[in-house]
């Protein structure tokens, strides 16, 4: 039986990071403040239907839902100003939260959507 050296540790090693980039394909990152990474899919819907659903239950008067993964992971993003950005796309008007909160506190609040008639039609 033969022993693998550091080499062959070391090569099994860089095998498996290939590996796992090429399993992650297009996926985007940002850092999060354990020092690990959150993986997205920067072309998936789910940011942008979410945002639909956010719109829905404001019309509706209902809580927001649950947000999606990489809206969670923004909370906990080492650089949450340019995790924002990377994710958002700096497109703050479609973004169901407040920014200065998810940035300054790492917390998901709730921002009004739906705008509200400024003239009154009860007659």
């Amino acid at each position: 039986m033969r022993r693998a050296g550091a080499r062959g540790v070391m090569g099994l090693k860089g095998f498996v990071k290939r590996l796992e980039l090429a399993a992650r394909g297009d996926l985007a990152s940002f850092q999060l403040e354990d020092g690990s990474k959150h993986y997205y899919d920067p072309k998936s819907p789910e940011r942008l239907l979410h945002t639909f659903d956010c719109l829905r239950a404001g019309y509706e008067g209902a809580p927001y839902p649950e947000p999606p993964e990489t809206i969670k992971a923004l909370c906990r993003a080492r650089d949450r100003a340019q995790a924002f950005e990377q994710v958002a796309g700096g497109n703050f008007a479609l973004f169901p939260y407040s920014r200065e909160a998810l940035i300054e506190r790492g917390e998901l609040v709730e921002r009004s959507m739906v705008a509200r008639s400024r003239e009154d039609f009860s007659e």
